[in-house]
């Protein structure tokens, strides 16, 4: 509560002796995430690709309406690209599996369903490659840089949402010094499995690797480093962001969220500095005078019950 408790735990902690009390080692297992649906391309296309909503779409159309590639032709290299569907066409299950199987051993693969959220409409499939056999490398010199990135990140995404989960062997660590516990957690990959292909942004977290250890060994203390937090407020939205809270809370479809987003920039109610949206001047006017005279219509409850 106060700096002087800190102190005192300090000077306790500087005469300590540390001994290892517990070793608890596991198995901890990670899922690959569904194949995209819009708001998950839009979402990661941001993050990943750096991508706004618009050009994610836009890019996304010429893939779905077809680039000319050598000895084909035309060809259509997506599914539909508005959907709000995580399920995939039993043809595309089976080419799946087999190219998984070919290139990465039977080990790689695990045939996988995914439960397409209730207020869904499912008119269509997740988006996915319309043909397996087309690899990104393969027809690279056929793509557009941009073309490339978007369709990588489909394919990716798709081939891994079929592939067994990654294993990391897990191990905690309980360490005692005069009366105080610290706890160390740590982790080493054991099995790539999915991640050979595809690492969502939260995956990337680096985890300690810690050392052999066994129960009453003793330790030494290398630093002990005393820090102060404060409560931060929660971040602005970026075009991602804002669109999964969209999503969240039933407002727009997926062939809205981009157009939605684009107007208000548009109109100048918000502008985007660096990645975040920012309300200006006009949009805060605005805003106060839509609430005040029209706050039964302007509300995330009636928007989301009118869709």
């Amino acid at each position: 509560h106060s700096k002087e408790e800190v102190d005192t735990i300090l000077s306790d902690l500087e005469k300590a002796k540390y001994k290892v009390v517990d070793v608890k080692k596991g198995e901890r297992k990670r899922n690959p995430a569904p194949p995209f649906t819009t708001s998950t391309l839009q979402q990661d296309a941001s993050r990943k690709l750096n991508f706004a909503l618009k050009k994610t779409m836009s890019v996304a159309q010429t893939l779905y309406e077809g680039v000319k590639l050598p000895e084909i032709g035309d060809t259509g290299l997506i599914t539909y690209m508005r959907t709000d569907s995580t399920r995939i066409s039993d043809e595309a299950r089976a080419a799946a599996k087999e190219h998984i199987i070919n290139v990465y051993g039977e080990s790689y693969y695990e045939n996988r369903f995914y439960k397409t959220k209730s207020e869904a409409q499912d008119a269509h499939e997740a988006i996915r490659p319309s043909h397996i056999e087309l690899t990104p490398e393969s027809i690279k010199d056929s793509l557009t840089p941009d073309q490339y990135k978007l369709y990588r990140l489909i394919y990716n995404r798709f081939m891994a949402s079929q592939m067994a989960s990654a294993i990391y062997d897990t191990v905690t660590v309980s360490i005692d010094g005069n009366e105080y516990n610290f706890k160390a957690n740590g982790q080493t990959m054991k099995f790539k499995g999915y991640m050979t292909l595809y690492v969502e942004n939260e995956e990337k977290e680096e985890f300690e690797k810690i050392p052999e250890l066994t129960i009453g060994e003793e330790v030494k203390k290398e630093e002990i480093e005393a820090k102060q937090s404060f409560t931060e407020p929660p971040a602005r939205y970026t075009e991602a962001s804002l669109v999964k809270t969209l999503e969240e809370k039933g407002i727009g479809r997926p062939s809205t969220y981009a157009p939605t987003i684009t107007t208000i920039l548009l109109r100048r109610y918000i502008e985007k500095v660096q990645k975040q949206l920012m309300p200006t001047d006009l949009g805060r006017v605005v805003n106060k005078l839509l609430i005040e005279n029209f706050g039964d219509v302007i509300n995330v409850e009636f928007t989301a019950q009118i869709e």
